[in-house]
């Protein structure tokens, strides 16, 4: 795996943050330099003769860029959802950017299943090569670019994409440069999740063994939260099978209500979109489709109002469109978060009745 992965994955919002340290030996700290965004790591270590000495290294973070990421979703033939994604390194980043990853509790479609879990993977090495080999084609990949997918620690895939050509700390992404053709399908719809970016920085090297103690316990959060996290459209909703639209209304209402939390939608909103929701699904259940595609035809058009340019598509789009739209976002509703619910809502549609994409 290369390097320069992510090996624990922990969902931060604060990055470069000053750490306070309670010094295990006076003068141990590890500071923050808000003029370079960089951590200076204080510690006693040791000379070349053993004796006890202060050693003073610099951290570079890879968090030194402004990444924007546009997601599109389309359903293919097969019944999987089609999920692709643009990724762009703001021109006002200071790294270049070569490192995108996803943790996904969903199932990816590929050739043959593959493990979710280490457990699963088990430790046959021939076993191993193969299934990567599975999970690489099973992605869409970029020339220039790497693609990997692994089990994760709790229970789902790693899903990443890594610059491959790296010599120098000026590889990859460069800022103000966009990059498509990064994507996978999966049988689930989509929800709102995030994915996590890293930019290019130069590998810490200690003139000892490194510190111990809190002051390693420090470094090592710095390392799990090196990454610069974005909302993209991910697979999450499993769409029951034999399909029933009651479910899957229901599913796609639970997936929307964890919006509220993040921001992404007002509470008054969702509970209007509520009212909706409770009488499709009741609809759907008395065997009244009729019914229930005017209450979800109701819903995408209370969406549509709050965005008005729901239908485009986010990867297609110019970056000073997308920034015009940014300007003018809905106080209500999240525009990806629109288009995301929107996609659900048309999906159930289709599977009753084959309406054509509107």
């Amino acid at each position: 795996m290369n390097t320069y992965r992510i090996s624990v994955i922990v969902f931060a919002i604060a990055l470069l943050l000053p750490i306070t340290s309670h010094a295990i030996s006076p003068g141990e700290s590890i500071d923050f330099d808000p003029s370079t965004g960089d951590y200076m790591i204080n510690y006693m270590g040791w000379s070349e003769d053993g004796t006890p000495r202060m050693q003073h290294v610099r951290f570079v973070p890879a968090t030194k860029i402004e990444p924007t990421v546009k997601s599109s979703l389309s359903l293919g033939g097969d019944g999987a959802i089609n999920y692709g994604y643009s990724i762009a390194n703001g021109a006002k980043s200071r790294q270049p950017l070569i490192l995108i990853m996803f943790d996904l509790a969903s199932a990816i479609k590929a050739s043959r299943p593959l493990p979710r879990t280490s457990e699963e993977l088990g430790h046959d090495e021939k076993r191993i090569h193969e299934l990567s080999i599975v999970g690489t084609t099973a992605l869409s990949i970029p020339n220039g670019w790497d693609g990997e997918i692994n089990p994760s620690n709790v229970g789902g895939y790693l899903v990443s994409w890594s610059y491959v050509n790296l010599v120098t700390n000026n590889d990859g992404l460069q800022p103000g440069q966009r990059q498509k053709g990064f994507g996978f399908a999966s049988l689930d719809l989509p929800g709102m999740g995030v994915i996590e970016l890293r930019g290019n920085s130069p590998t810490i090297g200690f003139p000892d063994e490194g510190p111990d103690g809190e002051i390693s316990d420090q470094h090592q959060k710095l390392l799990q939260n090196d990454f610069v996290t974005r909302n993209a459209a991910v697979p999450t909703i499993a769409v029951p099978s034999p399909f029933d639209p009651a479910v899957t209304l229901e599913r796609i209402q639970t997936q929307m209500h964890t919006w509220i939390g993040k921001q992404l939608l007002d509470a008054t909103f969702s509970a209007q979109l509520d009212r909706y929701f409770q009488s499709a699904i009741s609809a759907y259940r008395l065997n009244q489709p009729k019914v229930g595609k005017k209450e979800i035809q109701t819903m995408r058009e209370l969406l549509k109002k709050e965005q008005p340019d729901l239908g485009r598509d986010e990867e297609h789009e110019s970056d000073k469109s997308q920034e015009k739209n940014d300007d003018r976002k809905s106080a209500l509703i999240d525009r990806l978060a629109a288009r995301v619910l929107d996609f659900d809502l048309k999906y159930v549609t289709k599977r009753m009745d084959g309406d054509k994409d509107d």
